[in-house]
């Protein structure tokens, strides 16, 4: 497990309006429309957006539980304890459709629970009532330093983020994986265009793209499912170190979760 940034006590939530259909816009612009302060998170490593609900989810940096707020940062619940080891090269992700992982059938809106801390990455599909385990994947992609992941609902595959810090040809690495047996389809490297430290990897279904965020930098990155880089999205003025990402699929808006010094917004 390795250490926070020194002084990143910073934290809030940010909900942005992202337009994906601009295919010239290199460098769109987005806009806070609200935000808060995770009133039981000292430090955000995983984000997560229910569409259905209209709630947040949030994982602390090493912490025993998932948070769930309304958009309105009020703390609904944290009685959703972590599986497996204490991690803060983690991530918590909603599922958008019924598919399958490991041979079980999850529903629509399955809490998914990514921990990359050891080795390959597992991925574990949670109640979102009770935090029962409900089906393991252990993955074939991670060397100790999986930070985020999503469902790609079009592919009917998940995704997979490395940080830099991996190193070599393993590190700021994104995969494709299997849900039925945790194999990788593909992967390819963003290294040259895009450097991933704490962060997370959304899928946007409209699109099919992945949205990639990162506390190293100060914007968001799009690209294709295999690996294109399509844009960049400045962050606004005063914001940084973004470390997970949710998109409400009703709105097309951006969650994203910020961990960083300078004091409360």
């Amino acid at each position: 497990m390795r250490s926070r940034p020194i002084g990143h006590v910073f934290r809030a939530v940010l909900a942005m309006a992202l337009v994906l259909a601009a295919s010239d816009a290199a460098f769109a612009q987005l806009t806070i429309t609200a935000q808060f302060d995770p009133s039981a998170s000292s430090d955000n490593c995983g984000l997560a957006f229910d569409s259905s609900a209209h709630e947040v989810w949030i994982h602390e940096c090493s912490g025993a539980n998932v948070q769930r707020y309304s958009t309105a940062g009020t703390l609904l619940s944290s009685a959703v304890a972590r599986p497996g080891e204490a991690a803060n090269d983690v991530d918590v992700e909603l599922s958008t459709a019924p598919f399958s992982l490991a041979a079980t059938v999850l529903p629509a809106n399955a809490l998914l629970f990514i921990n990359g801390e050891t080795g390959p990455a597992e991925i574990y599909a949670l109640d979102k009532t009770t935090g029962a385990v409900l089906s393991t994947l252990n993955t074939s992609f991670g060397a100790s330093h999986v930070v985020g992941g999503a469902y790609h609902r079009i592919r009917g595959t998940l995704f997979l983020v490395q940080d830099k810090v991996a190193g070599a040809t393993n590190g700021n690495r994104i995969a494709e994986i299997s849900p039925a047996t945790g194999s990788v389809l593909s992967t390819f490297q963003i290294a040259s265009t895009f450097s991933v430290n704490f962060g997370d990897l959304e899928v946007c279904n409209a699109t099919g793209n992945l949205i990639a965020v990162s506390s190293d930098e100060s914007r968001i990155a799009e690209y294709t499912p295999t690996g294109t880089l399509v844009q960049y999205f400045p962050l606004p003025v005063g914001r940084s170190s973004l470390a997970g990402i949710g998109i409400d699929e009703s709105t097309g808006d951006l969650w994203v979760a910020s961990s960083a010094g300078g004091g409360d917004v």
